[in-house]
């Protein structure tokens, strides 16, 4: 799979993450009750889940290695049943996936990116390096 220019693998990772926390930030403290009858909502979840899934289509196998506990083939298979049959969405999966599947998902997440930037200033001390500048966020824009 090819990387679209400017994003690294550290970036994709990262968009998962973000959208995953906004999936699960939306429908934080809401019943399933409230949630299908909030439109807004769960058109949003859907959205993120989308964003999650995509940002996963740009995942390479060496980086999918490196997440084992993270299921990038079902993660994928999500945004594509959202992407291209959401009339037909369940969605009491959604609400599940958000529910079970979303804190462990994010877990891993935190922790990959925790190791990436140790191994990174690590690295960059051995090299004798000045520690790297943050850099400007690159994430999904919506009509760009």
């Amino acid at each position: 799979m090819s990387l679209k220019p400017g994003k690294d693998q550290q970036t994709y990772v990262q968009d998962m993450l973000e959208s995953a926390r906004q999936a699960a930030g939306y429908v934080r403290g809401m019943s399933f009750d409230q949630f299908w009858d909030d439109h807004k909502t769960r058109d949003a979840v859907a959205m993120r889940l989308q964003v999650v899934g995509e940002a996963a289509q740009h995942v390479t196998a060496e980086t999918a290695a490196r997440l084992p506990h993270v299921p990038i083939q079902d993660v994928r298979g999500m945004r594509h049943r959202i992407s291209h049959d959401y009339g037909r969405v369940n969605f009491r999966v959604v609400w599940k996936t958000v529910q079970e599947d979303l804190p462990p998902l994010i877990a891993e997440l935190e922790k990959y990116l925790e190791r990436q930037r140790v191994a990174a200033e690590l690295a960059r001390k051995i090299h004798g390096l000045a520690p790297e500048a943050p850099r400007p966020r690159q994430g999904p824009r919506m009509g760009m």
